[in-house]
């Protein structure tokens, strides 16, 4: 399988939780923050948010879990960024894109520039997640039209990928003013 930062293949379960970490870059004129591991009531945002200003990008591909109370941390994260001028979540994860879908103010006053969504081969059945461009796939994310998905050769066998979920879910957020 070639390496393609654009496929990811799904990560195994674990029953053992993964603490929240983080690492903060500059890249270029934004900021550039990589979260990784679950959200939860022992997330604390505080040693962060006062690190962050101006223009900031959260990676947020390696998010494995958000429970209830992580949701509560995350939407008080994101409203404390007084600091932060412009916010992009970058590369979420499913998780992240179930609570986009779910939860009314989890982005806040986020756009979302990407986020992984599940494909499977109709061939050889290899299940990849795919990072999806929102202004690149979804032109027409603003013309109150259910938006179509790309489509995607496999990397194993180069068969036709399909959408591995239903899209007017899995792409609701997308209709939200200002995504």
């Amino acid at each position: 399988m070639a390496d393609d930062p654009n496929v990811m293949v799904p990560p195994s379960i674990s029953s053992a939780g993964e603490v929240l970490t983080w690492q903060v870059a500059d890249a270029g004129e934004r900021q550039r923050v990589k979260l990784r591991g679950e959200i939860n009531e022992n997330a604390d945002f505080s040693d962060l948010t006062t690190h962050l200003s101006g223009d900031v990008d959260l990676d947020l591909e390696g998010i494995s879990r958000i429970n209830s109370c992580g949701v509560r941390e995350w939407v008080n994260f994101v409203r404390d960024l007084r600091n932060v001028r412009t916010l992009r979540f970058e590369r979420c994860s499913p998780v992240v894109v179930l609570q986009l879908n779910t939860i009314f103010n989890f982005r806040g006053r986020a756009k979302v520039g990407s986020f992984l969504a599940p494909y499977v081969c109709e061939s050889c059945h290899a299940d990849e997640y795919r990072l999806l461009v929102v202004d690149e796939h979804f032109p027409e994310r603003h013309a109150r039209q259910h938006p179509s998905v790309p489509s995607f050769r496999c990397q194993r066998c180069n068969g036709v990928m399909m959408f591995d979920e239903l899209p007017e879910r899995y792409l609701s957020f997308l209709a939200e003013e200002g995504t």
